[in-house]
């Protein structure tokens, strides 16, 4: 359960070394080098070491070589931490997996399932309290536990909306972006703030028109005044640059493992969808018609994007390894 390494008594001059892994793939080489080798799959294995003794004194002294031959299975199991064990709500948790030799990663849990490093999205209205993830890798299975905090929020009155319709437009062009990401992570860092303007709603307040609960926010909601220019909050990929009845000016970017801005409330969009964009990029200029909303995603999940601009976020955890 641990990888092997080669010891070669004193006579030994110079060594070859052959391992050969359980689909046939052969790796030749020299006894230096033989401890570097990585396994890539758990099964059986043979090595062949010829060990030369050849030296010039003394002359009496015997010259030639000896082959060994030996098999031996691995069988390594994969090692899991998480970023944090306690998360409160709206926050991001990493889970850390390493040493994978066989198997897919799949994680089984309430709360969200994101990529691999697997990013764990705690909504604004998880439940408090005791969570279990099931981690199933191979021969790997594992329970976790992650507890969940309760997140006091404030809560806010907004003016009445106006139905203005296009719901169904705006399921059409978003919610199959929930489910389609690139696996390759294009963040790196701090995520920074689309506007410098003040945060008028933050993520998780609740939300009264006419005296009445309407929600809570999934998002940011941004003073922003009109024609302020509006950046990408990190580097990555544009999936959508478009103009909707429901959120006017709306611009996706997908940050790779499941994670994207979604940038809603434009008055004019520059980005264009396939851009490669960076963090701080212009994508359009706020407008008056909508409030500028900045939410963060993975999947479908909202988190709470301000841990993620402070560097406090799970999707930071170990960037600078």
């Amino acid at each position: 359960d641990t990888a092997p390494q080669l010891v070669l008594p004193d006579w030994v001059t110079r060594a070859e070394v052959t391992i050969t892994a359980p689909d046939g793939t052969a790796w030749t080489g020299d006894a230096s080098t033989c401890n570097t080798y990585t396994y890539a799959a758990n099964g059986d294995y043979q090595i062949i070491v010829k060990a030369y003794h050849q030296e010039n004194e003394p002359p009496a002294d015997a010259q030639g070589w000896y082959a060994y031959r030996a098999g031996y299975t691995m069988s390594m199991a994969p090692t899991v931490t998480l970023s944090s064990d306690r998360a409160a709500q709206g926050s991001v948790v990493a889970l850390y997996l390493t040493g994978i030799l066989d198997g897919e990663p799949s994680l089984e849990t309430d709360l969200g399932t994101g990529g691999y490093m697997g990013y764990i999205p705690i909504t604004y209205n998880a439940e408090g309290g005791d969570h279990t993830l099931q981690l199933t890798c191979g021969s790997l299975t594992r329970d976790l536990t992650l507890t969940v905090t309760n997140t006091q929020h404030k809560t806010v009155e907004l003016p009445a909306e106006e139905d203005v319709g296009g719901a169904e437009e705006y399921r059409n062009a978003i919610w199959p972006l929930y489910t389609n990401s690139t696996g390759q992570k294009l963040w790196n860092g701090l995520f920074v703030a689309p506007s410098s303007s003040a945060i008028a709603v933050h993520y998780g307040d609740i939300q009264m028109r006419d005296g009445q609960r309407s929600g809570q926010s999934t998002g940011l909601t941004y003073s922003a005044p009109d024609n302020e220019t509006i950046t990408a909050p990190q580097s990555g990929t544009v999936v959508l640059a478009d103009t909707l009845t429901l959120t006017g000016g709306t611009v996706v970017i997908d940050h790779g493992c499941g994670v994207k801005s979604y940038l809603f409330g434009l008055k004019t969009v520059t980005a264009q969808r396939g851009q490669t964009i960076e963090a701080g990029s212009p994508v359009g200029t706020a407008g008056t018609d909508h409030d500028l909303i900045f939410e963060l995603r993975i999947g479908s999940k909202s988190v709470d994007p301000e841990p993620a601009m402070a560097g406090r976020s799970g999707l930071q955890y170990r960037e600078s390894e």
